[in-house]
């Protein structure tokens, strides 16, 4: 298991790569038919929301101390699964062949 320092760091550069791809599909949605827009402006805002929490969790893992530091890893896990989860939902459905 990675230490906690490149634990944190792995995830910081996986949530921005993950901002990144959600500013992808915003464009794609923009150049999509109005269907895709309209879905997508539906579910963008509850794909930031998730991002947003799990910055969250990751400036709290900075804080954390050790004894925490197992539950803080888990609550960054179930995140960024529920993230990745999310995306590629998302992408599936409204992007396919993405």
């Amino acid at each position: 298991m990675p230490h906690r320092k490149e634990y944190i760091e792995r995830i910081k550069r996986k949530l921005d790569e993950w901002d990144g791809e959600l500013e992808r599909l915003e464009e794609k949605a923009r150049q999509a038919r109005d269907e895709v827009q309209q879905q997508w402006a539906e579910r963008r805002p509850e794909l930031e929301q998730v991002l947003r929490d799990l910055e969250m969790r990751v400036k709290n893992a900075h804080d954390s101390v050790e004894e925490n530091w197992e539950e803080t890893r888990s609550k960054l896990e179930t995140g960024w699964e529920r993230l990745s989860r999310e995306l590629k939902t998302v992408t599936d459905r409204l992007f396919p062949g993405n």
